[in-house]
């Protein structure tokens, strides 16, 4: 989005876009905290300052909110191109991580894609996202040579997003995420060597440090 679209739009497009922003956030931000089935529309309401009527004239109803924020974590998310795409899979990893810790949208995103409950939400469209995202990086990686011969490369990217929910439990488990950069170091460390080649596995910047470094050059998921 340029500056001139933002100029360009009435005042009351600009509230309105603003009150969504902030209903999201402030659910997403109840989610991660009491999870789906806990928070009511009531609260959501509360924690944004929101009528009923201004939640309801943007959202049919929790549910459709809850949809939103799963959404919503793709929409800020900018990978700096390499040289080697397998080094974009990985800076995603890492900024994903950062995004954990500094963005609510992504935190209430987690925490809804992980519980598996009784609740209406459905949880596959964001996964086969998140998929479908490794998919079209690895299969770039393997144009490029960067990938072993043998690498199946719709099961390898099923398998990544698999890994990655589960470290992320973990992380959440043991210290509320104080410590999934080190996960997402392990994870990278211990997987990649088996589909990427000698050669780019060489090459790779893999360390816990790598979420921050892209921040302080500008590189993070947008709010």
């Amino acid at each position: 989005m340029t500056h001139d679209d933002r100029t360009a739009r009435p005042p009351q497009q600009e509230r309105a876009i603003r009150t969504r922003r902030r209903i999201l956030e402030c659910a997403a931000a109840l989610f991660d905290m009491h999870g789906y089935s806990a928070t009511t529309v009531e609260d959501i309401t509360k924690e944004a300052e929101v009528t009923r009527g201004a939640l309801y004239h943007h959202f049919r109803h929790k549910q459709a909110v809850a949809a939103a924020i799963l959404e919503a974590q793709f929409e800020g998310m900018t990978v700096p191109p390499q040289a080697l795409r397998m080094q974009e899979l990985v800076d995603a990893g890492y900024l994903l991580v950062y995004g954990l810790r500094i963005d609510p949208l992504q935190r209430g995103a987690a925490r809804l894609t992980m519980e598996q409950g009784a609740d209406p939400v459905d949880r596959t469209r964001v996964m086969q996202l998140w998929i479908d995202f490794v998919v079209s990086i690895l299969s770039e990686a393997r144009k490029q040579g960067e990938l072993r011969p043998d690498v199946d490369v719709d099961r390898a990217s099923r398998y990544f997003v698999a890994a990655f929910a589960g470290v992320q439990n973990m992380s959440q488990a043991f210290t509320n995420r104080q410590d999934l950069d080190e996960y997402m170091t392990d994870m990278w460390r211990y997987t990649l060597p088996a589909i990427v080649s000698d050669d780019a596995m060489g090459k790779l910047m893999v360390a816990p440090e790598r979420g921050a470094q892209l921040a302080r050059h500008g590189v993070v998921l947008a709010s």
